[in-house]
């Protein structure tokens, strides 16, 4: 959250400062190993999650958990929203935020980040310039995270994005934003809010499958700090009943993992910061990091965001509690309401920080900088910021360089069972099953027949007998690949007797 925002109005600068009563001193003996994630093994909500979700589930995992071969946090930075991350001239884009550390130490930040959305909406072509840049990044080893924080779909109904794109006050609450806004009409397809909404999804489906199709995983971040009252998802409408948010949640996760086959995606909670006491959050209309969270088989990262001059992240113990992956999806410096013009952070202060009191977070993201008013500027960037070199040289960071993702292993079983018999032939069917935890891309089933049978004909596969009664059957061009969980079958007949035939040693082998 940025709790100090500004925003132009009739020529006029306008403050809109968010001062939180936030504490300012860790929990004292506040566990720093994530126990609630670490005594499971590691597993993605989505379980067709493609093999390189997988593998970085696994590898944040092994950072959160402290298994990694070398321990460490991942660097990151947010360049800005939809098409701005192409832009080379001001304070956003991936040439000055990313590249520009890069042309310092030669090391380039392990995680590009953007919004979809927020200051404005972005039209298809718009996002497939940010979806290039995001692509440009994988294809240097690093990692891609994308925020959504949509504009209210009561404001805008993106008849004419080019032309009329909105303002980032459209996804406030304290102007007026609110009027007339039944949250649950978004659930409804029906609603005039609702069809709106499943045109943003399609939208935005469409500029993550262009990433899919490119084979970048994407941690995947909407809604977020739900637990405050300043977005119009958040706690203003749904003060003590988060079930809107939930559902909205589990909605959209249904659309782009089941129908739109988005199986790129690490799915990632991002609550605020929030005061300890419950009562101030009551006061504050500011609630726990639990509060919305949509369940395990929805979520795959808890990354919450917290702005403070020691770097503190006040509400990690409860972060520890929910049974996920640890990141920090906006961490910097803290916001006073007042511009902060001199950048004068130290960030090699994040490489000690983490390293010495959050150990389990596997990866932070810092912020972009922004215009506070026409000449006054809030440096939240790295780049905005002193001692890059230092940070980045700092061996617990975890630069693009670095980072150590690795396929997950795939697995797969065969069964046999005897469909038919006649004299002198027989008709077999072999079921074949991924039993890993990533997608294969082909398999090989391999048996002996003890009676020196000879497959005569196959189908849905490729393949019969190779070495006497040894049989090697391959996938046909349509089967092989098969999603965690998924089965096939195919089909021969074979030369011999069914009872002295029965298949010995059956083995399936996946690639």
């Amino acid at each position: 959250m940025r709790i100090g925002r500004w925003a132009a109005a009739g020529g006029a600068v306008t403050a809109l400062c968010l001062v939180l009563a936030l504490t300012t001193a860790q929990a004292g003996g506040a566990a720093t190993t994530a126990a609630a994630v670490c005594a499971r093994p590691p597993v993605t909500a989505n379980p067709r999650a493609s093999a390189e979700a997988v593998a970085v589930h696994r590898y944040l995992y092994s950072l959160t958990c402290g298994t990694a071969p070398v321990d460490g946090v991942i660097s990151g930075q947010n360049i800005g929203h939809g098409s701005e991350a192409a832009d080379t001239s001001g304070l956003l884009g991936y040439q000055r935020l990313i590249g520009g550390p890069a042309e310092q130490t030669g090391r380039y930040l392990g995680i590009a980040g953007l919004d979809y959305e927020h200051d404005r909406l972005f039209t298809p072509e718009q996002l497939a310039v940010a979806d290039d840049v995001l692509i440009g990044h994988a294809r240097r080893g690093g990692l891609v995270t994308i925020n959504f924080s949509p504009q209210s779909p009561w404001l805008n109904d993106e008849s004419d994005i080019a032309g009329n794109p909105g303002v980032w006050t459209n996804t406030r609450t304290d102007n007026g934003q609110l009027d007339g806004v039944v949250l649950s009409d978004i659930l409804d397809p029906s609603t005039a809010a609702g069809k709106v909404w499943q045109r943003k999804l399609a939208r935005i489906a469409d500029a993550l499958t262009r990433l899919r199709d490119a084979g970048v995983v994407v941690l995947w971040r909407p809604l977020q700090e739900m637990n405050g009252f300043w977005f119009w998802w958040g706690t203003t409408l749904q003060k003590t009943d988060a079930s809107v948010y939930v559902q909205l949640w589990r909605q959209m996760y249904q659309y782009f993992t089941q129908e739109r086959r988005l199986d790129n995606l690490l799915w990632v909670y991002s609550p605020s910061a929030y005061p300890p006491d419950p009562a101030q959050q009551v006061a504050q209309n500011i609630r726990s990091a639990a509060w919305a969270y949509p369940g395990d088989a929805y979520v795959d990262v808890v990354a919450g965001t917290s702005y403070d001059d020691g770097l503190l992240i006040p509400n990690h113990a409860d972060h520890l509690l929910l049974p996920e992956v640890i990141g920090m999806a906006e961490y910097g410096p803290g916001l006073t309401g007042s511009p902060e013009p001199v950048g004068d952070l130290d960030n090699r202060r994040y490489a000690s920080r983490l390293r010495q009191d959050y150990p389990a977070v596997a990866y932070w993201v810092s912020w972009h900088d922004y215009y506070a008013s026409a000449t006054d500027i809030v440096h939240l960037s790295l780049a905005g910021n002193q001692n890059v070199p230092g940070l980045l040289a700092d061996p617990y960071v975890i630069n693009a360089d670095r980072i150590a993702v690795h396929p997950a292993p795939s697995a797969c079983s065969a069964t046999y069972r005897q469909t038919g018999a006649w004299p002198g032939r027989f008709q077999g069917e072999v079921t074949v099953r991924n039993t890993g935890t990533a997608p294969t891309k082909g398999w090989t089933v391999t048996w002996t027949f003890p009676g020196g049978a000879r497959i005569g004909q196959v189908w849905n596969g490729d393949g019969g007998a190779s070495s006497g009664s040894r049989a090697v059957v391959k996938n046909a061009s349509y089967n092989g690949a098969l999603r965690a969980g998924a089965t096939t079958t195919f089909g021969f007949i074979a030369t011999g007797s069914a009872a002295a035939n029965t298949p010995s040693g059956l083995t399936c082998t996946p690639r």
